[in-house]
């Protein structure tokens, strides 16, 4: 069990949509190591803080993380032309 594990299965997650979604649900470093454990990854909740203080140290991590906060939280995109939507009076013209 390493905190290489946890990057190798933090990596995985980040190219798995469907990975992603579970990963949101966890809280706890240690529902973090039971999912990790499910999809082959073993590592302790102990090696989750780890990995967490190595990615911190690394350059331009809080602004990654920012980005990807605000790309999860943030509402879909919509379909709307670029002038935007047109009020609705009702009749028609």
């Amino acid at each position: 069990m390493s905190k290489d594990n946890v990057l190798q299965f933090l990596t995985k997650a980040a190219n798995n949509q469907q990975l992603q979604e579970k990963l949101a649900l966890k809280l706890h470093p240690d529902e973090l190591a039971a999912l990790g454990k499910e999809e082959g990854f073993e590592f302790s909740a102990d090696d989750v803080m780890a990995a967490l203080t190595h990615l911190q140290k690394q350059p331009g991590f809080f602004k990654k993380l920012a980005e990807a906060a605000a790309r999860t939280f943030s509402p879909a995109p919509d379909d709307y032309p670029a002038t935007g939507v047109q009020p609705f009076s009702g009749r028609k013209k």
